[in-house]
């Protein structure tokens, strides 16, 4: 049975403090490998900012190949949007039914985990992975069985910031990989 710990989010664009994080994480733990769930919508979050999910994938990928202990997952693009955790985590158990499947997720959105759409189902058969994220101190977190917390270095830098920054013509090539920065900038994107 492999470890398998999955990372969700909207990688618009993948950064270093994602990349930093996950490597961290995996190389701290019982995980054997990190897939990146690549989010077409969340259902939290507003989607007149996202680009093209094909984008964001071939970005993380171009990130990723190198390193065994990650992937990237496409498997939300099949699915029906907005994505729901649960709908995922189902379709991973049935896909992958030797793999053991773990959330990472920061401590902003431990706070909102209760609020997720069926979390009984998602806590029931998974563990939880929580890393410290800047300004959200993990607390409450005695009502979520099966979370584990790591220690993890904490990165502030945010997607939001890089697209407004690339938007305004700064060069952020420090914040984000090399190879998926020159992919923005061949492709045009965040700059208009």
């Amino acid at each position: 049975m492999n470890n398998i710990g999955l990372f969700f989010g909207s990688f618009n664009p993948v950064h270093i403090g994602h990349l930093a994080l996950a490597n961290y994480i995996v190389e701290n733990s019982n995980l054997n490998e990190i897939w990146f769930v690549v989010s077409p919508q969340n259902p939290f979050k507003k989607s007149n900012d996202l680009i093209d999910t094909k984008h964001r994938i071939t970005m993380l990928e171009l990130c990723v190949n190198n390193y065994s202990k990650f992937k990237v997952s496409a498997i939300e693009q099949e699915l029906p949007s907005p994505s729901y955790s649960y709908v995922t985590l189902r379709e991973l158990r049935k896909l992958h039914p030797d793999n053991n499947f773990s959330i990472i997720m920061g401590s902003d959105n431990l706070e909102l985990l209760m609020k997720w759409k069926n979390i009984d189902e998602i806590i029931k058969n998974h563990n939880i992975i929580v890393y410290p994220r800047p300004g959200y101190p993990i607390i409450n977190h005695d009502k979520v069985p099966n979370l584990d917390i790591v220690e993890a270095p904490v990165f502030n830098i945010d997607s939001t910031r890089i697209r407004k920054g690339i938007l305004e013509g700064k060069n952020y090539g420090f914040l984000v990989p090399k190879n998926a920065y020159s992919y923005i900038t061949k492709n045009n994107l965040y700059s208009n």
